[in-house]
């Protein structure tokens, strides 16, 4: 009696036909990968105890650069008070790339957002070096990046948000609009 085999192709072929079958009666064979409502919360609440923060700090970055341009202090002053605040402001880099949501949506959210702390930290850096000798060749020009990546993260909070029902914070909206790099030159 003949016997019949079934090239291998052909078997494995059929065994890929099936599992798409049955996954296909079975709903969505893939989960939700939106983040739930109580994981947006929290991260909120993360984020909220550190940009608020910073959003009081970088005000102080506006005083200091008003007396350096009308003379009130020295180049000299002006440097070591923005040295002083860029210190204040590195902590919060820490805490910002701290954040580290467990929820994988949000995490990948986090990042840009995150990085930005980066530049801006980069940025208080030089402004501070450069006071002293009023030379702001060096300046990185990092204010349009910085504001993409912080529209885009608030952007999508927003969209996330929605999805779980959750209502977000009404000053969260002001994320990323307005000054981003303050000037030391007043342009």
């Amino acid at each position: 009696m003949p016997t019949w085999r079934l090239p291998a192709c052909a078997v494995a072929g059929g065994l890929a036909l099936l599992v798409v079958l049955l996954a296909s009666c079975g709903g969505s064979a893939t989960p939700s990968t939106a983040p739930s409502a109580a994981a947006i919360r929290a991260y909120v609440a993360k984020v909220e105890h550190v940009r608020l923060p910073v959003n009081q700090l970088l005000l102080g970055a506006d005083p200091i650069l008003d007396n350096y341009r009308t003379h009130t202090i020295t180049p000299q002053a002006a440097g070591d008070e923005m040295s002083q605040l860029e210190q204040r402001f590195a902590t919060f880099v820490v805490s910002a790339q701290s954040l580290d949501p467990a929820d994988s949506t949000l995490s990948k959210l986090n990042a840009p957002y995150a990085h930005t702390y980066y530049l801006e930290d980069n940025y208080l850096s030089v402004v501070a070096a450069d006071l002293p000798g009023n030379d702001f060749d060096n300046l990185p020009d990092t204010q349009n990046a910085q504001r993409l990546a912080i529209i885009e993260w608030r952007t999508q909070l927003e969209v996330a948000a929605r999805a779980a029902g959750v209502r977000l914070p009404a000053d969260l909206q002001q994320a990323g609009r307005g000054e981003i790099a303050p000037s030391p030159t007043g342009s």
